[in-house]
């Protein structure tokens, strides 16, 4: 059975809303540069996409090792919420 085949099958077995998100996903990741048109609404932009995860891709491991996640949230939570007490 080639990969055809068997995608065929599970794409019958699957329910309606899981084959609207793996449409979604396919659509997207699918790129035909004829297909896009200048001021369409639809089209997506993935070089733009993949530029602003790249930026935060850049963050990863900018912290201190011994950076205290729990104690920053709570001192933010207090800061924010402070005037509500």
């Amino acid at each position: 059975m080639s990969t055809l085949e068997k995608t065929i099958v599970l794409l019958q077995e699957m329910p309606e809303q899981s084959l609207e998100s793996l449409y979604d996903f396919i659509r997207s990741i699918w790129l035909h540069p004829d297909s896009k048109t200048k001021h369409s609404e639809n089209s997506v932009d993935i070089s733009e996409s993949m530029e602003g995860f790249r930026v935060l891709q850049s963050f990863a491991g900018t912290l201190p090792a011994d950076f205290d996640y729990k104690k920053e949230l709570d001192e933010m939570r207090e800061e924010k919420y402070a005037r509500f007490n």
